[in-house]
């Protein structure tokens, strides 16, 4: 009779188990996210269906754009979506319309959230919250977190992601960037093609920088303007473009 009854206490457990890990919802936590499989994406949700998992410690700021309270944006409800690319190219992101206190985030790692992000946009404002020209790797996977303040806590969103694919015959490894990270000036060499033009955008999307280099293969590209952080050089030669990440010092 004990052994009936141990054995029904454990097959009730293994059931409540499997209930519990077989009902969690998709795109709570980084290692369950939704996964995006094709590109362009467009998908619109409430935070209110996620969960709080994410709250990074406030004593170590993440910088995002010009501000350093990126860690206040992960506050609220998170929700996480997936992403690995089949080949090189440039993503932008967006929430179109997001309301207040909106936190958009692209991390390389489960471990990396709470850290510097790859790229991110927030802002205490309504409006779009867009990331332009984010450069991706293909078979790196980049998981994209959306959240906000813990007031309001949960948020109405619409995601779009639209991709746009590198061009096999323009070889990033033919375009050569040094130092990195720089501090003043970022040598730039394209040893295939003359350059054409170079753009720098932040993490906001804007254009920072815009020079006009018809002719050169080679030069040097002024950053001592800048603030510290991190950025994409965006370089063109011969109608293609790649782009690459710079840190600024």
């Amino acid at each position: 009779m004990k052994k009936i009854t141990f054995f029904f206490k454990a097959l009730c457990a293994s059931f409540l188990f499997l209930g519990l890990t077989t009902h969690a919802q998709v795109g709570t936590l980084c290692t369950n996210p939704i996964v995006i499989t094709s590109m362009p994406y467009s998908t619109t949700d409430n935070t209110a269906n996620y969960a709080d998992n994410y709250d990074p410690p406030t004593g170590t700021p993440i910088s995002c754009g010009a501000g350093t309270a990126g860690n206040y944006y992960i506050s609220g409800n998170d929700v996480i979506y997936s992403y690995t690319p089949a080949q090189n190219a440039t993503l932008t992101l967006q929430i179109p319309g997001a309301v207040a206190w909106t936190g958009l985030f692209v991390f390389t790692s489960c471990a990396g959230i709470g850290s510097a992000p790859y790229a991110c946009n927030c802002s205490s404002a309504a409006g779009n919250r867009t990331i332009n020209n984010m450069a991706v790797t293909a078979g790196q996977t980049y998981y994209i977190l959306i959240s906000s303040w813990a007031t309001p806590q949960t948020i109405p969103y619409t995601l779009n992601i639209t991709e746009t694919l590198g061009t096999a015959d323009f070889a990033s490894e033919t375009i050569t960037t040094f130092p990195n990270p720089v501090k003043d000036y970022l040598q730039i060499t394209n040893t295939n093609q003359n350059i054409s033009n170079v753009v720098v955008f932040n993490l906001f999307g804007q254009q920072v920088i815009t020079e006009n280099w018809t002719g050169k293969n080679t030069s040097s590209l002024d950053m001592s303007q800048l603030a510290a952080g991190t950025y994409l050089l965006s370089v063109t030669a011969d109608g293609k473009t790649e782009t690459k990440k710079i840190v600024k010092k």
